[in-house]
Order: structure tokens, then C-alpha cells, then sequence
């Protein structure tokens, strides 16, 4: 017995698979632009992350930070009455901005971001107890340890923020991004954060 098919209802297969069809490449296309979108922002997100740790990194960048602590030390040992000024940090607003956002940055990215970012936190608050009133009216020796305890948390704080850049820097390669320069605190030569050090213009 032979199984007939109307003209009909092959109508209505071919209407369900170019409708199946359609919704297919419909969402296809609409991930594919979600994608976009989020390749984008996490393009972006990384670029105003680079931007804000090299700023950073400029006022990080000290040559000989024990020659700085032998300064100070000289000072006090000069004036009994002498007490170091310490100059706060500017705010962290693109971090600020963007940290609720962090989970969609690359993996490797995340991390040594992260360590940065609560290493300055970190830092901050202790330039906060450095500016109180209490500083002042501590021992100069006291003092003195709490001056080299800074120096040494701004020296950690290059080395998070020279690694955040390197993997911000290996991330944005990988996507093809054309990478602009970081210039040091001299201003006469660029920062290689990839290499970790100082690179001819």
C-alpha cells in the first residue's frame, strides 16, 4: 500500500524545518552578538585597568627606596621634633567602577589583579594611621619603623602592580590589541610590564 502525502502537509514540513531553520540562525546570531558585546567590555574593562595600575606604577617607581629610609632616619637623628608627611593615594575609580564586573575578565587576569588591588587597599589604610594625629606623638623610633614598614609595602605594591600589567598586557596580545605606551615616572623611557623593566623608546 502506497503512503501518499498531500501536497499540504509537505507544505507544512518544509514551513517547520525553514522556521526551525530561522530560529536557529536568529539565536545564533543574537549569542554571537552577546559575545561581541562581552568581548568588548572585557576588552575595555582591561584597557582602563592597564591605564589606572601603570598611573600607579609611575609614583611606585622609586630607585633606591632604602636611600629614602636612610634620609628620613637622618632627619630624625637632626630634629627630635621632625615627622615624615605622607601623601595619600588617589582613589582606585576604575577599579572602584568596574569590580563588580571582575568575574568576566580572563582568568588570569582576575588574580594578580586582585593581589593589586588589595595590596593598595591595604597600603592606603596604613598611610591613613601614618596621617593621624597619633603618628606624631609616637616615639621617633616608632616612627621610623613604621616609615620603612611603608617603603616596603610600596616597594610589594610595584612588584603586584608590574605582574597585573604583565598578564593585563599577555590577555590584551592574545586579542590582537594594539597595546599604547606606559611611560615611566622619567618620562624618557616606557615601561615593558611584560619583561618587568625598563625599555628603550
Amino acid at each position: 500500500m502506497e503512503v501518499w502525502i498531500g501536497p499540504a502537509i509537505v507544505a507544512a514540513l518544509v514551513s517547520a524545518l525553514v522556521s526551525a531553520a530561522g530560529w536557529f540562525v536568529s539565536t545564533w546570531r543574537a549569542q554571537r552578538r552577546d559575545q561581541m558585546r562581552r568581548d568588548e567590555k572585557v576588552h575595555d574593562f582591561q584597557i582602563a585597568l592597564r591605564a589606572e595600575i601603570a598611573s600607579d606604577l609611575i609614583i611606585l617607581e622609586v630607585p633606591d627606596r632604602q636611600a629614602f629610609l636612610d634620609e628620613v632616619s637622618a632627619r630624625y637623628k637632626a630634629d627630635l621634633s621632625y615627622s615624615p608627611i605622607i601623601p595619600t593615594l588617589s582613589r582606585n575609580v576604575v577599579f572602584e567602577a568596574i569590580v563588580g564586573d571582575i568575574p568576566i575578565l580572563p582568568g588570569d587576569v582576575i588574580t594578580p589583579v586582585i593581589h593589586y588591588a588589595r595590596m593598595r587597599q591595604t597600603l592606603d589604610q596604613f598611610i591613613d594611621d601614618m596621617r593621624a594625629p597619633g603618628f606624631s606623638q609616637l616615639s621617633a623610633e616608632r616612627q621610623l619603623i613604621m616609615y620603612s614598614d611603608y617603603l616596603e609595602m610600596q616597594g610589594r605594591l610595584e612588584v603586584l602592580a608590574r605582574k597585573a600589567l604583565q598578564e593585563l598586557d599577555s590577555s590584551l596580545s592574545s586579542s590582537g590589541a594594539v597595546l599604547p605606551t606606559l611611560v615611566s615616572a622619567s618620562g624618557a623611557q616606557s615601561v615593558s610590564a611584560s619583561a618587568g623593566r625598563k625599555a628603550s623608546p
